[in-house]
């Protein structure tokens, strides 16, 4: 597959002129196309595809500034950078465009090897602009991302609780939450993984998010019912729903919102949910396509809590089951995103079950030393291997029993 060459508009107000610029252009390569005032230009730019401009800068005047100010305000062109041709001796005339926000300028009639390096500069200076912009923009995403996740775990006696999650890029798929259930007091905690990486993945993250959020809360959210052929969320208290049911309502609804209203964009999650009594240790859970679980003894043995149904998203109306545990004194609850098990070192060779189990062993079974034990085993096993995946964990220990 070649790459298409670049693609250059010419801007000035005689035919000759913008004749001359672009067979020199043309013969180096570079496609060309011609404007001869600001606002056809300009439409041209929305229009196509061009890489940079150049202007004749002493015959377009005052047409030509405009046209600058006019790219210059909008968002979508603003990055193009603009090369000022103008007569060695029109010092006055570059000076005037360099400080109107011309990126660079060339002396009519120069050779072709200064053609070419003032052009090649030109695409170089458009490529840094637009890292740059993309560094900025991603910094903004991951911020906002941040935002999505809890600023603070609650605080519940007799449950300890931590969380770490460390994108393998600036934004992740992998979110987690945890949340209190009024009346009752139960935990509500949730790990997620959206299929994928990048900013679309990091969108979806956001989406998943929020509907999970929404559809637990007891007061504002309501129950799955069957109306017109479809799952349907109904306003309604849920004070006395049950564990059971409300994590089955949960994922039927964000499983059909996403598959009726995105299922184009063929995204998903795998999500674990969890509802602790955190007086009892009781606790009901729903693993929707997800990593096990794990139920971890002080003596490091595990109990794995392995999927009760789909991925979320896949498909509307899929059914959902829950199971149930309990939590001892000293026993942890740990959920975590196949981040963690799939992690490379730089053979390639896979962190893996053996290894997590190993670390789990070794940590103790309070929260933050298990988030901690695993996260230093993770980090030493990669060394300098760039990140695989987003790994996120999430752990609960019960205190008291």
């Amino acid at each position: 597959m070649t790459t298409p060459s670049p693609k250059v508009l010419i801007l000035g107000p005689t035919a000759a002129e913008r004749d001359t610029l672009s067979a020199q252009v043309g013969a180096e390569g570079y496609g060309v196309d011609v404007a001869g005032g600001s606002e056809e230009a300009i439409a041209k730019l929305r229009a196509g595809s061009f890489d940079l401009v150049m202007v004749d800068a002493a015959g377009s005047g005052a047409e030509g500034q405009r046209f600058l100010k006019a790219l210059r305000g909008d968002a979508e062109l603003a990055l193009l950078p603009v090369v000022a041709v103008a007569a060695a001796d029109d010092v006055e005339i570059i000076s005037r465009w360099l400080a109107l926000g011309a990126d660079d300028h060339l002396s009519r009639g120069s050779s072709p090897e200064m053609l070419r390096a003032r052009l090649r500069a030109a695409l170089d200076r458009r490529r840094l602009r637009e890292v740059e912009s993309l560094t900025r923009e991603m910094a903004v995403a991951r911020s906002i991302q941040q935002d999505f996740l809890p600023e603070s775990l609650p605080e519940t006696r007799g449950v300890t609780l931590a969380a770490a999650l460390h994108p393998a890029r600036e934004v992740s798929g992998d979110f987690y939450d945890v949340f209190t259930l009024p009346p009752s007091g139960a935990i509500a905690m949730v790990v997620g993984d959206v299929c994928d990486k990048g900013v679309g993945a990091a969108l979806f993250m956001a989406l998943f998010r929020s509907l999970i959020r929404a559809s637990a809360d007891p007061v504002g959210g309501g129950a799955i019912q069957m109306i017109g052929g479809r799952r349907t969320l109904v306003r309604q208290s849920l004070e006395a729903a049950t564990p059971a049911d409300l994590l089955t309502r949960v994922a039927g609804f964000t499983n059909d919102y996403i598959a009726r209203l995105h299922g184009r964009t063929n995204m998903f999650a795998t999500v674990f949910l969890a509802i602790l009594d955190p007086l009892y240790g009781r606790f009901d859970y729903l693993n929707a396509g997800h990593e096990p679980a794990l139920v971890v003894a002080p003596d490091g043995s595990t109990l794995a809590l392995r999927p009760t149904g789909p991925a979320l998203g896949l498909l509307p109306e899929q059914v959902f089951t829950t199971g149930q545990g309990a939590l001892e004194r000293n026993h942890c609850l740990f959920a975590f995103t196949d981040g963690l098990v799939e992690a490379r070192n730089p053979t390639g060779e896979a962190f893996g079950n053996e290894r997590l189990h190993a670390a789990l062993r070794t940590s103790g079974t309070s929260a933050p030393d298990v988030v901690r034990g695993v996260v230093e085993g993770v980090r030493a096993f990669i060394g300098t291997a760039e990140p695989h995946d987003d790994l996120t964990l999430l752990a609960a220990t019960r205190t008291i029993g």
